[in-house]
């Protein structure tokens, strides 16, 4: 199994938390919020499971969607995965089946099923870089690769928390935070930056606008939608540099 969605991944191990990210929140209540939409899954993790890690967060657009992972690694993967520009959507818990017509199936969930930009899709195993060691994991993940046909995915691959590259989970566990618009700021910042010639330090646009937090939130939301990028690979704050980004 070859790992496409790892190419701009170094192999840096990721942190056991959640990289030390801390987000304003509001003590207004919001009288427009209404429920985000349950998961469309084919299995259910189990949230709130005692001997390992677990979770259910909110993504997407507007009121968004609920997603469950089982592990902090499978977070963060689909994070990451939410957060790339060729990614167009991310399935979760996608069940496989295969065997001969007229006799019993097979069965594997994928813990996510990748549409690319390109209309390809990606079926994707989160697994810990420990499992790869493992003989008889290897051999079954590989046998039910190998039965995966183009109605359901056009490459399988697999991906562990060494693939992850702890800048790129810091960053897309900001944008999934503040995903959230602010009408208003998002207006001011997104005129400010639109004849913006070469890099700008963020700190300095947010002065110029006088925004503060807010106006941080807002170049961060840019970032998320593609309209500007990072000049380095380096954390969103108020030191790095954005771009307009090439179209």
């Amino acid at each position: 199994m070859a790992h496409p969605l790892n190419n701009h991944c170094s192999d840096r191990s990721q942190t056991g938390d959640d990289n030390g990210l801390v987000i304003e929140v509001s003590s207004e209540p919001d009288t427009d919020a209404v429920l985000p939409a349950r998961p469309a899954t084919d299995r259910t993790p189990g949230v709130g499971a005692k001997k390992h890690f677990s979770c259910a967060f909110v993504h997407g657009p507007g009121a968004g969607s609920v997603m469950k992972t089982d592990s902090l690694t499978e977070k963060h993967v689909a994070f990451v995965l939410q957060a790339r520009a060729d990614v167009a959507d991310l399935e979760n818990q996608v069940l496989f089946t295969w065997g001969p017509e007229d006799g019993p199936k097979e069965r594997h969930i994928f813990d996510f099923r990748a549409t690319m930009m390109d209309r390809s899709r990606v079926a994707i195993m989160v697994k810990y870089d420990k499992k790869l060691s493992d003989e008889e994991f290897v051999a079954k993940s590989f046998r039910i690769a190998s039965n995966v046909t183009a109605d359901f995915a056009d490459r399988v691959t697999l991906m562990t928390e060494k693939h992850l590259d702890p800048v790129a989970v810091h960053n897309a566990t900001l944008l999934n935070a503040v995903r959230k618009s602010d009408p208003d700021a998002d207006a001011i910042m997104r005129d400010m930056v639109s004849n913006l010639i070469g890099a700008a330090k963020i700190g300095d646009l947010i002065a110029y606008t006088g925004l503060g937090g807010r106006g941080f939130r807002s170049i961060a939301r840019l970032i998320g939608a593609h309209e500007l990028e990072l000049r380095d690979r380096v954390r969103i704050d108020y030191d790095s540099h954005v771009m307009r980004r090439a179209m």
